[in-house]
């Protein structure tokens, strides 16, 4: 059986959850992760941050940019919402902004269990685990690609 473990990208960015938002925001504009698994003081998994919550929550939910696409008048408007978000982003930290439901998968699991999940929660993507809920890697679509590959 081929394992999640012999496949995973183990290179990532973990964070704590009292990360600043700020750190974050850097992490995510240097590297090439949409995702940044968060943990506890003992790393335990407790959630994870997407940049997609981040620009649609904090930035501009869907109906602001739907908006600007009908009214570009209104873009004024918006940068003073976004000004004022900088200036408060100092304060969040990753527990403020994490989604605590986090889709993962154990090390030792087959890459066929990853990519049933994946497909199940229509992602690209799992945060990988060790037996302590320690996070330890990603698997991805691609990954999982190669390990199907003779």
């Amino acid at each position: 059986m081929k394992k999640v473990k012999d496949y995973m990208d183990r290179e990532i960015p973990i964070v704590n959850k009292k990360v600043s938002i700020n750190e974050i925001l850097n992490i995510f504009s240097t590297t090439h992760y949409n995702i940044i698994p968060v943990v506890e003081e003992n790393n335990e998994l407790v959630g994870i941050v997407s940049i997609d919550d981040i620009l649609e929550n904090l930035i501009l939910s869907k109906k602001d940019v739907e908006l600007l696409e009908k009214f570009p008048f209104f873009a004024d408007a918006f940068s003073e919402i976004v000004m004022t978000i900088e200036c408060i982003s100092s304060l969040l930290v990753a527990e403020d902004v994490m989604n605590k439901e986090v889709i993962k998968i154990n090390e030792n699991e087959s890459v066929m269990k990853a990519l049933v999940l994946m497909r199940k929660n229509k992602i690209n993507r799992l945060v990988v685990v060790n037996e302590r809920n320690q996070p330890v890697g990603f698997i991805t679509r691609n990954r999982i690609l190669r390990a199907f590959r003779c």
